[in-house]
């Protein structure tokens, strides 16, 4: 999957762009002047672009090849550690709102599952009902990497 931003992001929508695709094992670029069909042209599956809303990031909408929009999400993210990650595998612990599998992630059915406690992967996603909110943090080993929170009917596609 391909990951980049709105053309002129913030620092801190880029920081979290570098660190969600480090994490998501995504490819991040730097979208500069490119347009929508030049980055269409640039993916090969799924294409993700994290917008802003007055210099923080806000949204994540993620598009197939043939530009259908698969999932949209608006949040709220704290701050993100700088951490050195492998390309392990992420695993999504909890219920999760959406398809894990439209992230690239491992699925959560039964051979998912089967699979995560197998290779016992340092990249876990922990998904949190609080209070109206969707809390997803993001870990890897145990440092908290950043953590999203989502409202519940955030959540489209």
């Amino acid at each position: 999957m391909l990951l980049t931003t709105s053309r002129k992001p913030s620092r801190r929508t880029r920081s979290l762009a570098k660190a969600l695709a480090r994490f998501m094992n995504w490819t991040y670029i730097n979208r500069g002047k490119k347009s929508m069909d030049d980055l269409f042209e640039m993916c090969d599956d799924k294409l993700a672009i994290l917008k802003e809303v007055k210099g923080n990031p806000a949204f994540l909408e993620v598009y197939d090849k043939n530009r259908n929009l698969l999932l949209r999400i608006r949040f709220s993210v704290s701050n993100v550690e700088k951490v050195k990650m492998d390309d392990s595998p992420v695993i999504f612990i909890g219920k999760a709102p959406f398809d894990p599998l439209i992230l690239g992630a491992l699925p959560q059915d039964k051979a998912g599952l089967k699979l995560a406690r197998k290779i016992d992967t340092p990249k876990r996603v922990y998904v949190r009902r609080k209070n109206g909110w969707i809390e997803l943090e993001f870990y890897f080993k145990d440092v908290m990497v950043f953590k999203m929170r989502i409202r519940g009917d955030k959540i489209g596609g």
